[in-house]
Protein backbone atom coordinates (compact mmCIF):
# COMPACT_ATOMS: atom_id res chain seq x y z
CA UNK A 1 0.00 0.00 0.00
CA UNK A 2 2.78 2.44 0.86
CA UNK A 3 4.65 1.67 -2.36
CA UNK A 4 1.50 2.26 -4.39
CA UNK A 5 1.01 5.54 -2.55
CA UNK A 6 4.49 6.74 -3.51
CA UNK A 7 3.92 5.57 -7.09
CA UNK A 8 0.72 7.62 -7.25
CA UNK A 9 2.66 10.67 -6.08
CA UNK A 10 5.01 10.37 -9.07
CA UNK A 11 2.12 10.49 -11.55
CA UNK A 12 0.05 13.15 -9.76
CA UNK A 13 -1.11 15.99 -12.02
CA UNK A 14 -2.42 19.44 -11.11
CA UNK A 15 -6.11 18.70 -11.51
CA UNK A 16 -8.37 19.05 -8.49
CA UNK A 17 -9.78 15.56 -9.09
CA UNK A 18 -6.32 14.00 -9.00
CA UNK A 19 -5.36 15.90 -5.86
CA UNK A 20 -8.58 14.85 -4.13
CA UNK A 21 -8.07 11.20 -5.07
CA UNK A 22 -4.48 11.31 -3.85
CA UNK A 23 -5.49 12.90 -0.54
CA UNK A 24 -8.07 10.13 -0.06
CA UNK A 25 -5.41 7.45 -0.82
CA UNK A 26 -2.94 9.04 1.61
CA UNK A 27 -5.57 9.19 4.36
CA UNK A 28 -6.54 5.55 3.77
CA UNK A 29 -2.92 4.38 3.98
CA UNK A 30 -2.24 6.31 7.19
CA UNK A 31 -5.42 5.03 8.82
CA UNK A 32 -4.49 1.46 7.88
CA UNK A 33 -0.98 1.85 9.32
CA UNK A 34 -2.44 3.22 12.54
CA UNK A 35 -4.68 0.15 12.81
CA UNK A 36 -1.73 -2.27 12.71
CA UNK A 37 -0.66 -3.69 16.09
CA UNK A 38 2.72 -3.24 17.72
CA UNK A 39 5.60 -0.84 17.30
CA UNK A 40 7.93 -2.86 15.06
CA UNK A 41 10.86 -1.23 13.24
CA UNK A 42 9.19 -1.98 9.92
CA UNK A 43 6.01 -0.16 10.92
CA UNK A 44 8.13 2.84 11.94
CA UNK A 45 9.74 2.85 8.48
CA UNK A 46 6.33 2.77 6.78
CA UNK A 47 4.97 5.57 8.97
CA UNK A 48 8.02 7.65 8.15
CA UNK A 49 7.55 7.19 4.41
CA UNK A 50 3.86 8.09 4.58
CA UNK A 51 4.67 11.14 6.68
CA UNK A 52 7.22 12.36 4.12
CA UNK A 53 4.59 12.03 1.39
CA UNK A 54 2.09 14.00 3.48
CA UNK A 55 4.50 16.76 4.58
CA UNK A 56 6.26 17.56 1.33
CA UNK A 57 5.00 15.73 -1.78
CA UNK A 58 7.11 17.98 -4.00
CA UNK A 59 10.34 17.81 -1.93
CA UNK A 60 11.79 14.38 -2.63
CA UNK A 61 15.11 14.25 -0.71
CA UNK A 62 13.54 13.33 2.64
CA UNK A 63 11.33 10.73 1.00
CA UNK A 64 14.34 9.26 -0.79
CA UNK A 65 16.24 8.89 2.48
CA UNK A 66 13.25 7.19 4.14
CA UNK A 67 12.78 4.77 1.25
CA UNK A 68 16.50 3.93 1.12
CA UNK A 69 16.58 3.32 4.87
CA UNK A 70 13.61 0.98 4.49
CA UNK A 71 15.37 -0.88 1.66
CA UNK A 72 18.41 -1.41 3.91
CA UNK A 73 16.09 -2.66 6.66
CA UNK A 74 14.53 -5.18 4.27
CA UNK A 75 17.97 -6.38 3.18
CA UNK A 76 18.98 -6.76 6.83
CA UNK A 77 15.90 -8.95 7.33
CA UNK A 78 16.74 -11.13 4.32
CA UNK A 79 13.81 -9.83 2.23
CA UNK A 80 15.93 -9.13 -0.82
CA UNK A 81 13.30 -8.94 -3.58
CA UNK A 82 11.27 -6.45 -1.53
CA UNK A 83 14.41 -4.41 -0.83
CA UNK A 84 15.08 -4.24 -4.57
CA UNK A 85 11.53 -3.04 -5.21
CA UNK A 86 11.77 -0.26 -2.60
CA UNK A 87 15.22 0.79 -3.88
CA UNK A 88 13.76 1.17 -7.35
CA UNK A 89 11.07 3.46 -6.00
CA UNK A 90 13.65 5.48 -4.05
CA UNK A 91 15.70 6.02 -7.21
CA UNK A 92 12.64 7.40 -9.03
CA UNK A 93 12.55 10.30 -6.58
CA UNK A 94 15.49 11.87 -8.46
CA UNK A 95 13.37 12.43 -11.54
CA UNK A 96 15.09 12.47 -14.92
CA UNK A 97 18.61 13.33 -13.71
CA UNK A 98 20.53 11.43 -11.03
CA UNK A 99 23.87 12.83 -9.77
CA UNK A 100 26.68 10.43 -10.81
CA UNK A 101 27.84 9.66 -7.26
CA UNK A 102 24.28 8.95 -6.11
CA UNK A 103 23.67 6.83 -9.19
CA UNK A 104 26.82 4.83 -8.46
CA UNK A 105 25.79 4.21 -4.85
CA UNK A 106 22.27 3.14 -5.84
CA UNK A 107 23.65 0.89 -8.58
CA UNK A 108 25.98 -0.83 -6.10
CA UNK A 109 23.04 -1.44 -3.76
CA UNK A 110 20.92 -2.87 -6.58
CA UNK A 111 23.85 -4.95 -7.81
CA UNK A 112 24.40 -6.50 -4.39
CA UNK A 113 20.73 -7.42 -4.04
CA UNK A 114 20.64 -8.96 -7.53
CA UNK A 115 23.85 -10.87 -6.84
CA UNK A 116 22.48 -12.30 -3.59
CA UNK A 117 19.39 -13.36 -5.54
CA UNK A 118 21.68 -15.09 -8.11
CA UNK A 119 20.49 -12.75 -10.87
CA UNK A 120 23.87 -12.66 -12.55
CA UNK A 121 23.22 -10.56 -15.72
CA UNK A 122 21.31 -7.91 -13.78
CA UNK A 123 24.02 -7.78 -11.10
CA UNK A 124 26.78 -7.42 -13.73
CA UNK A 125 24.93 -4.60 -15.49
CA UNK A 126 24.45 -2.75 -12.20
CA UNK A 127 28.10 -3.13 -11.17
CA UNK A 128 29.31 -1.87 -14.57
CA UNK A 129 26.94 1.09 -14.37
CA UNK A 130 28.24 1.87 -10.89
CA UNK A 131 31.85 1.84 -12.10
CA UNK A 132 31.07 4.19 -14.97
CA UNK A 133 29.12 6.61 -12.79
CA UNK A 134 31.77 6.59 -10.06
CA UNK A 135 34.47 7.31 -12.62
CA UNK A 136 32.42 10.27 -13.90
CA UNK A 137 32.03 11.51 -10.33
CA UNK A 138 35.73 11.04 -9.55
CA UNK A 139 34.92 8.69 -6.66
CA UNK A 140 37.72 6.12 -6.60
CA UNK A 141 36.27 4.12 -3.71
CA UNK A 142 32.91 3.54 -5.42
CA UNK A 143 34.69 2.71 -8.67
CA UNK A 144 36.78 0.01 -6.99
CA UNK A 145 33.67 -1.32 -5.24
CA UNK A 146 32.01 -1.76 -8.59
CA UNK A 147 35.05 -3.61 -9.92
CA UNK A 148 35.11 -5.96 -6.93
CA UNK A 149 31.38 -6.51 -7.36
CA UNK A 150 31.98 -7.78 -10.88
CA UNK A 151 34.58 -10.13 -9.43
CA UNK A 152 32.00 -11.45 -6.97
CA UNK A 153 29.58 -12.15 -9.83
CA UNK A 154 32.29 -13.97 -11.76
CA UNK A 155 33.05 -16.03 -8.67
CA UNK A 156 29.39 -16.92 -8.26
CA UNK A 157 29.25 -18.06 -11.88
CA UNK A 158 32.40 -20.19 -11.46
CA UNK A 159 34.94 -18.02 -13.34
CA UNK A 160 37.56 -18.15 -10.58
CA UNK A 161 40.73 -17.11 -12.48
CA UNK A 162 39.20 -13.84 -13.64
CA UNK A 163 37.63 -13.17 -10.24
CA UNK A 164 41.02 -13.71 -8.55
CA UNK A 165 42.82 -11.46 -11.04
CA UNK A 166 40.42 -8.57 -10.35
CA UNK A 167 40.77 -9.03 -6.59
CA UNK A 168 44.59 -8.98 -6.76
CA UNK A 169 44.54 -5.90 -8.97
CA UNK A 170 42.25 -3.99 -6.61
CA UNK A 171 44.30 -5.00 -3.54
CA UNK A 172 47.48 -3.58 -5.10
CA UNK A 173 45.73 -0.43 -6.31
CA UNK A 174 44.08 0.24 -2.95
CA UNK A 175 47.38 -0.23 -1.09
CA UNK A 176 49.19 2.23 -3.38
CA UNK A 177 46.38 4.79 -3.07
CA UNK A 178 46.12 4.43 0.75
CA UNK A 179 42.56 3.11 0.76
CA UNK A 180 42.66 0.56 3.62
CA UNK A 181 38.95 -0.25 3.60
CA UNK A 182 39.09 -1.03 -0.12
CA UNK A 183 42.23 -3.09 0.41
CA UNK A 184 40.40 -5.04 3.10
CA UNK A 185 37.45 -5.59 0.77
CA UNK A 186 39.80 -6.85 -1.94
CA UNK A 187 41.29 -9.38 0.48
CA UNK A 188 37.84 -10.64 1.47
CA UNK A 189 37.06 -11.15 -2.22
CA UNK A 190 40.33 -13.01 -2.70
CA UNK A 191 39.52 -15.10 0.35
CA UNK A 192 36.20 -16.08 -1.21
CA UNK A 193 37.98 -17.21 -4.38
CA UNK A 194 40.51 -19.23 -2.36
CA UNK A 195 37.61 -20.85 -0.51
CA UNK A 196 36.01 -22.12 -3.70
CA UNK A 197 39.42 -23.28 -4.96
CA UNK A 198 39.95 -25.26 -1.75
CA UNK A 199 43.01 -23.22 -0.67
CA UNK A 200 42.03 -22.99 2.97
CA UNK A 201 45.25 -21.64 4.43
CA UNK A 202 45.33 -18.82 1.87
CA UNK A 203 41.64 -18.20 2.59
CA UNK A 204 42.29 -17.68 6.32
CA UNK A 205 45.36 -15.54 5.71
CA UNK A 206 43.59 -13.26 3.23
CA UNK A 207 40.65 -12.74 5.54
CA UNK A 208 42.87 -12.08 8.53
CA UNK A 209 44.60 -9.33 6.52
CA UNK A 210 41.14 -7.88 5.84
CA UNK A 211 40.17 -8.19 9.52
CA UNK A 212 43.24 -6.20 10.58
CA UNK A 213 42.69 -3.50 7.93
CA UNK A 214 39.00 -2.82 8.35
CA UNK A 215 37.50 -0.54 10.99
CA UNK A 216 33.81 -1.01 10.22
CA UNK A 217 32.28 -3.13 13.04
CA UNK A 218 29.66 -4.86 10.87
CA UNK A 219 32.21 -5.66 8.19
CA UNK A 220 34.48 -7.05 10.90
CA UNK A 221 31.74 -9.49 11.93
CA UNK A 222 31.35 -10.61 8.32
CA UNK A 223 35.09 -11.20 8.02
CA UNK A 224 35.21 -12.93 11.40
CA UNK A 225 32.59 -15.39 10.20
CA UNK A 226 34.71 -16.15 7.14
CA UNK A 227 37.79 -16.70 9.28
CA UNK A 228 35.81 -19.12 11.44
CA UNK A 229 34.77 -21.03 8.32
CA UNK A 230 38.40 -21.48 7.31
CA UNK A 231 39.37 -22.59 10.81
CA UNK A 232 36.67 -25.28 10.67
CA UNK A 233 38.21 -26.68 7.50
CA UNK A 234 41.62 -26.69 9.19
CA UNK A 235 40.24 -28.61 12.17
CA UNK A 236 40.60 -25.70 14.62
CA UNK A 237 37.11 -26.21 16.02
CA UNK A 238 37.59 -24.45 19.34
CA UNK A 239 38.87 -21.25 17.70
CA UNK A 240 36.14 -21.46 15.07
CA UNK A 241 33.46 -21.77 17.75
CA UNK A 242 34.84 -18.65 19.46
CA UNK A 243 34.60 -16.72 16.19
CA UNK A 244 31.04 -17.81 15.38
CA UNK A 245 29.70 -17.20 18.87
CA UNK A 246 31.10 -13.65 18.78
CA UNK A 247 29.21 -13.09 15.52
CA UNK A 248 25.96 -14.54 16.87
CA UNK A 249 26.17 -12.27 19.91
CA UNK A 250 26.72 -9.18 17.77
CA UNK A 251 24.32 -6.80 16.01
CA UNK A 252 25.28 -8.13 12.60
CA UNK A 253 22.68 -8.56 9.86
CA UNK A 254 20.47 -11.61 9.40
CA UNK A 255 22.72 -12.93 6.66
CA UNK A 256 25.95 -12.63 8.66
CA UNK A 257 24.43 -14.13 11.81
CA UNK A 258 22.80 -16.98 9.93
CA UNK A 259 26.08 -17.80 8.18
CA UNK A 260 27.60 -18.17 11.65
CA UNK A 261 24.69 -20.39 12.68
CA UNK A 262 25.22 -22.67 9.67
CA UNK A 263 28.93 -22.89 10.41
CA UNK A 264 28.28 -23.76 14.05
CA UNK A 265 26.08 -26.55 12.72
CA UNK A 266 29.11 -27.77 10.78
CA UNK A 267 31.34 -27.50 13.85
CA UNK A 268 29.02 -29.57 16.03
CA UNK A 269 28.61 -32.33 13.43
CA UNK A 270 32.38 -32.41 12.93
CA UNK A 271 33.05 -32.96 16.63
CA UNK A 272 30.21 -35.50 16.97
CA UNK A 273 27.88 -33.42 19.14
CA UNK A 274 24.55 -34.52 17.69
CA UNK A 275 22.34 -32.66 20.16
CA UNK A 276 23.96 -29.30 19.42
CA UNK A 277 23.95 -30.07 15.69
CA UNK A 278 20.19 -30.76 15.69
CA UNK A 279 19.54 -27.60 17.70
CA UNK A 280 21.48 -25.44 15.24
CA UNK A 281 19.85 -27.21 12.28
CA UNK A 282 16.35 -26.57 13.66
CA UNK A 283 17.21 -22.89 14.24
CA UNK A 284 18.40 -22.54 10.65
CA UNK A 285 15.40 -24.38 9.22
CA UNK A 286 13.03 -21.95 10.96
CA UNK A 287 14.44 -19.05 8.94
CA UNK A 288 15.23 -20.88 5.70
CA UNK A 289 12.51 -18.98 3.82
CA UNK A 290 14.48 -15.76 4.42
CA UNK A 291 17.78 -17.13 3.10
CA UNK A 292 19.09 -16.01 -0.32
CA UNK A 293 19.68 -18.82 -2.88
CA UNK A 294 23.36 -19.43 -2.13
CA UNK A 295 22.67 -19.64 1.61
CA UNK A 296 19.87 -22.15 1.03
CA UNK A 297 22.35 -24.31 -0.89
CA UNK A 298 24.85 -23.99 1.96
CA UNK A 299 22.19 -24.98 4.50
CA UNK A 300 21.20 -28.06 2.49
CA UNK A 301 24.81 -29.15 2.10
CA UNK A 302 25.83 -28.69 5.74
CA UNK A 303 22.63 -30.23 7.09
CA UNK A 304 22.97 -33.20 4.72
CA UNK A 305 26.63 -33.68 5.58
CA UNK A 306 25.84 -33.65 9.29
CA UNK A 307 23.03 -36.18 8.92
CA UNK A 308 25.33 -38.51 6.97
CA UNK A 309 27.99 -38.18 9.68
CA UNK A 310 25.42 -39.33 12.23
CA UNK A 311 24.39 -42.28 10.06
CA UNK A 312 21.14 -40.76 8.71
CA UNK A 313 21.89 -41.73 5.09
CA UNK A 314 18.35 -41.48 3.65
CA UNK A 315 17.65 -38.09 5.18
CA UNK A 316 21.06 -36.85 4.08
CA UNK A 317 20.57 -38.08 0.51
CA UNK A 318 17.16 -36.40 0.26
CA UNK A 319 18.63 -33.07 1.34
CA UNK A 320 21.50 -33.40 -1.15
CA UNK A 321 19.06 -34.07 -4.00
CA UNK A 322 16.95 -31.09 -2.99
CA UNK A 323 20.06 -28.91 -2.80
CA UNK A 324 21.24 -30.00 -6.24
CA UNK A 325 17.84 -29.21 -7.78
CA UNK A 326 17.85 -25.82 -6.05
CA UNK A 327 21.36 -25.07 -7.31
CA UNK A 328 20.44 -26.00 -10.87
CA UNK A 329 17.35 -23.77 -10.88
CA UNK A 330 19.40 -20.79 -9.65
CA UNK A 331 22.45 -21.50 -11.85
CA UNK A 332 24.72 -21.96 -8.82
CA UNK A 333 27.22 -24.04 -10.77
CA UNK A 334 29.87 -24.50 -8.09
CA UNK A 335 27.26 -25.64 -5.58
CA UNK A 336 25.64 -27.98 -8.13
CA UNK A 337 28.90 -29.87 -8.66
CA UNK A 338 29.50 -30.14 -4.90
CA UNK A 339 26.08 -31.75 -4.43
CA UNK A 340 26.65 -34.02 -7.42
CA UNK A 341 30.00 -35.20 -6.08
CA UNK A 342 28.61 -35.88 -2.59
CA UNK A 343 25.70 -37.88 -4.02
CA UNK A 344 28.12 -39.92 -6.12
CA UNK A 345 30.15 -40.72 -3.01
CA UNK A 346 27.00 -41.85 -1.18
CA UNK A 347 25.94 -44.00 -4.13
CA UNK A 348 29.33 -45.68 -4.10
CA UNK A 349 29.07 -46.24 -0.36
CA UNK A 350 32.14 -44.09 0.22
CA UNK A 351 31.15 -40.78 1.82
CA UNK A 352 34.55 -39.19 2.25
CA UNK A 353 35.52 -36.72 4.94
CA UNK A 354 38.75 -34.74 4.45
CA UNK A 355 41.34 -35.13 7.14
CA UNK A 356 41.51 -31.82 9.05
CA UNK A 357 44.88 -30.13 9.02
CA UNK A 358 46.55 -28.80 12.12
CA UNK A 359 48.59 -25.68 12.67
CA UNK A 360 51.82 -27.57 13.19
CA UNK A 361 51.73 -29.82 10.12
CA UNK A 362 50.35 -27.04 7.89
CA UNK A 363 53.62 -25.18 8.43
CA UNK A 364 52.08 -21.72 8.54
CA UNK A 365 52.90 -19.78 11.74
CA UNK A 366 50.44 -17.08 10.65
CA UNK A 367 47.56 -19.44 11.47
CA UNK A 368 48.65 -19.56 15.10
CA UNK A 369 48.67 -15.76 15.02
CA UNK A 370 45.04 -15.87 13.87
CA UNK A 371 44.01 -18.12 16.77
CA UNK A 372 45.77 -15.92 19.33
CA UNK A 373 44.27 -12.80 17.78
CA UNK A 374 40.75 -14.22 18.04
CA UNK A 375 41.18 -15.06 21.71
CA UNK A 376 42.50 -11.58 22.42
CA UNK A 377 39.65 -9.97 20.48
CA UNK A 378 37.05 -12.04 22.36
CA UNK A 379 38.60 -11.05 25.67
CA UNK A 380 38.74 -7.37 24.68
CA UNK A 381 35.02 -7.19 23.83
CA UNK A 382 33.99 -9.28 26.83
Amino acid sequence: MVCRLVGSMFTLDDSSEAEEAFAWQLDAVRRHLQSLPGDSPELAHLFGIAQEVADSPNARSGLRLSLTAYAYYLEHEGRLAEALQVLGIATRTYGDAVPPSDFAASSLFAARLNRLLARWPEATNCYQAAEEAANAAGDRTLELRGRLGRAAVLRGMGNLPQARAIGEEVAVTASKEALPEMEALAYTNLGAVYSVEGKTVEFVQANYKAFVLTEDPLQRMWILGDIGTGLVKLGAFDSARVAFEIVLASDASFQVQNNARLELMEVESSVGNRMSFERRRAEAEEVSDRMPPSMVADFHFKAATGLVRFGQMSRGRALLEAGMAHSESHKLNAWYFRFEQKLAELAAGQPREPEPATYSDAGYPALEEVAVGLREYAAAIG
